[in-house]
């Protein structure tokens, strides 16, 4: 609150200091349009006094010099008018006001930003220098301090794969995925190619899709499982572009070898697991794995409540809530996505067909 008052306090002096110059501005144009209403005027007396002259020298008849006569006449008069006009408007500014006003300025403004500022400032806290803020240990920089530490150093040293292998996944959790994938190739190309990091920069480039696995980052898994036929989260990975491009029965054939083959201590088999069960429509949840599952499927329902709009999200948590035999936690979930999708008509008919799906 104290922020939002002060950025108010701000912006009123901001506005009054530009209402106090332009001001004094206008008031300068209007004296520059008053020197050139009087120019006009004496050309146009000049010009009558020309007339006369040819008309005594016989340059001109007296049809033709009267015809000239009254048109500069009616031009002059509108010119006088003007000028008239022009100096009202100067008259109305007075030169004592602007001076007032400057001083004002010059005077009240800094006394008034001042008096914020010890009111709500923090002029007792020491200087922080950006070079000695980065000189700090790197376990006690904030992530986007430590971003910029590590990309200083590569420029320095464009060849530390170990510099692009630990900026890869911090522009990953910042969302800067563009800048993840192209890390990992940075790695890549100095240290050569691996099963994981083409599979980190398949992620990166899935995630900067919107979570859909593109044809780049297709290659990447494909390309991974080459090197490593076992590598779960490549298998993992592949399974989604498949299902994806409607190979469901082909997607859940991939996921149940890799969990067969999976150590007994994966942590991701859990939710592995719930994920097929969802696909198939029914329970396949064992005692073991059920705490697990219980906590990822209170997390996604947490992270809706801060992002309702996300339609898959709603979605998971009713096939989890009908995987885990809660039908009625099912239902509760699919009226509050209906409510926050009543205007999507798409989107309600997906929620309609999860419903339809639910285990009874």
């Amino acid at each position: 609150m104290a922020n939002i008052l002060l950025f108010l306090a701000f912006a009123a002096l901001t506005g009054g200091a530009l209402l106090l110059l332009l001001r004094p501005l206008r008031a300068g144009a209007a004296a520059s349009r008053q020197g050139a209403g009087e120019s006009e005027v004496a050309l146009y007396r000049d010009q009558l006094a020309e007339i006369s002259r040819d008309l005594e020298r016989g340059v001109i008849g007296e049809t033709e010099a009267d015809a000239a006569r009254i048109e500069v006449s009616r031009r002059l008069l509108a010119a006088d008018e003007a000028r008239a006009v022009e100096r009202g408007m100067a008259g109305a500014a007075d030169p004592r006001w602007r001076k007032g006003a400057a001083l004002a300025m010059a005077v009240g403004i800094p006394m008034i930003a001042l008096a914020i500022y010890l009111d709500a400032g923090s002029p007792g806290l020491p200087g922080q220098p950006f070079a000695e803020r980065l000189a700090t240990p790197a376990d006690e920089l904030p992530l986007e301090g430590l971003i910029v530490r590590i990309e200083r150093h590569l420029k320095e040293q464009p060849d530390d794969v170990r510099g692009w292998e630990l900026i890869a996944p911090a522009y990953l959790q910042l969302g800067r995925f563009d800048d993840a994938a192209n890390a990992w190739t940075r790695a890549m190309l100095i240290d050569g190619v691996t099963a994981d990091r083409l599979v980190a920069r398949g992620e990166a480039r899935a995630f900067a899709n919107e979570n859909a696995v593109g044809s780049a980052a297709r290659a990447d898994f494909e390309k991974a499982v080459e090197l490593d036929p076992a590598h779960p989260r490549a298998q993992y990975f592949l399974g989604v572009a498949e299902l994806d491009a409607g190979e469901r029965d082909a997607a859940l054939a991939r996921w149940k070898a890799l969990l067969a083959r999976a150590p007994d201590d994966a942590a991701w088999a859990a939710g592995l697991r719930i994920r097929i069960a969802e696909i198939e429509g029914k329970p396949a949840i064992s005692p073991e794995d059920e705490p697990m599952i219980r906590g990822m499927v209170e997390g996604l329902a947490a992270r809706l409540e801060d992002d309702p709009r996300n339609l898959e999200g709603w979605l998971r948590l009713i096939r989890s809530y009908g995987v885990l035999g809660e039908r009625a936690r099912a239902a509760d979930a699919l009226a509050t996505a209906r409510a926050t999708f009543a205007g999507d008509p798409a989107a309600l008919e997906q929620l309609k067909s999860a419903e339809t799906a639910l285990p009874e």
